[in-house]
């Protein structure tokens, strides 16, 4: 019981990161579904009966969103690199545990989807 714990305490903070991390990813991966459906709207869009349907609200919230795509990833990829690539470098330390842990920065995502948004 005790070897299970000590293994624990080596992998619960780098989830636990992972998982604050994980919450600027799902607002990237929700900005980049939204604009996969709704970024090839624009005004000629509106006249054609045969494209999506696109609404005025679609054409002017994808600049929005398209910003919000690209500034929530790049906060992303450098928490990632902050915390997986240099921070155990500095240290000395390996890159197991966090690593391990990488695919738990989907999670927050996957609730919300499960939880049916």
């Amino acid at each position: 019981m005790r070897t299970t714990l000590t293994a624990l305490r080596g992998v619960l903070p780098a989830l636990a990161v992972h998982l604050l991390i994980g919450l600027p990813t799902a607002v990237a991966v929700l900005c980049a579904r939204w604009y996969l459906a709704h970024g090839h709207c624009d005004t000629g869009d509106l006249r054609r009966f045969d494209l999506d349907l696109c609404t005025y609200d679609q054409i002017e919230n994808s600049g929005f969103v398209l910003a919000a795509l690209v500034v929530s990833t790049a906060f992303v990829v450098l928490l990632l690199v902050l915390f997986d690539g240099l921070g155990p470098r500095r240290a000395g330390r390996p890159c197991g545990p966090r690593l391990l842990t990488l695919p738990a920065i989907l999670l927050p995502y996957a609730l919300y989807t499960a939880l049916g948004g």
